[in-house]
């Protein structure tokens, strides 16, 4: 299997190539197209049973995301799948060999079946961050396609950094965070930065260039009334 991502950093396209035999996860939604040998099948979740049921569940009751995954297969000879984002920004292919990535529920993408994607509970330090009380976690081997509304930029965190949590696209389970006022109460409420994330430990963590929430209260309040 081979994940590319084409046309970026504004209207990114993931190419999946697969050799025969090969399966990748995506999310509801999100294939753009498929060679017509390439089969597809529609599941609560990748896990098996009961517990890929409830998985599946707690994505949608939790995460406000979809129930179902769609899983393509290459039957009989190599196939190609290419998957798109509904907003527009780039996609970044991440090679997953071992280590965990934390995933901000909106930028999961694709994935090879051999990676595991299961919600994961970030407690009330992350209730804060634009009311995310879940983020994505990803373990196993394969490769796994993120997007982002903008461009994505990866940071080698060494330390300590900060970065506002509208930009966060994933990051490596090494990085321990905090949600943190990003001054005092009167420079949270009146700058309009809102609140920020501190991220501390030896890493990679990946943003997004745009905040999709400020970008749609910008649109959003000059749309004309619906009727």
């Amino acid at each position: 299997m081979k994940f590319e991502s084409k046309f970026g950093p504004a209207y990114a396209l993931a190419v999946c190539r697969l050799d025969t035999g090969e399966s990748v996860m995506a999310e509801g939604g999100a294939m753009v197209t498929q060679d017509a040998h390439v089969e597809m099948k529609t599941s609560a979740s990748q896990g098996k049973g009961m517990g890929g049921l409830l998985k599946g569940l707690g994505r949608r009751m939790f995460l406000g995301e979809s129930f179902f995954r769609n899983t393509f297969t290459a039957a009989g000879k190599p196939g190609e799948v290419t998957f798109a984002p509904s907003l527009p920004g780039d996609i970044l292919v991440y090679d997953m060999t071992g280590r965990d990535l934390i995933i901000q529920q909106q930028s999961y993408l694709a994935s090879a079946t051999s990676v595991e994607i299961e919600t994961k509970w970030g407690g009330f330090k992350s209730f804060f961050g634009e009311g995310r009380m879940f983020w994505i976690r990803a373990y196993g081997q394969g490769p796994l396609a993120l997007n982002a509304f903008g461009a994505i930029h990866c940071v080698d965190v060494n330390g300590a950094f900060t970065v506002d949590t509208g930009h966060i696209v994933a990051f490596e389970s090494t990085l321990d965070f905090k949600i943190r006022k990003v001054g005092s109460w009167f420079s949270t409420f009146f700058s309009s930065e809102g609140l920020v994330c501190r991220f501390e430990g030896q890493g990679k963590l990946y943003i997004q260039t745009r905040n999709p929430a400020e970008f749609g209260a910008g649109v959003g309040s000059k749309l004309p009334p619906r009727e």
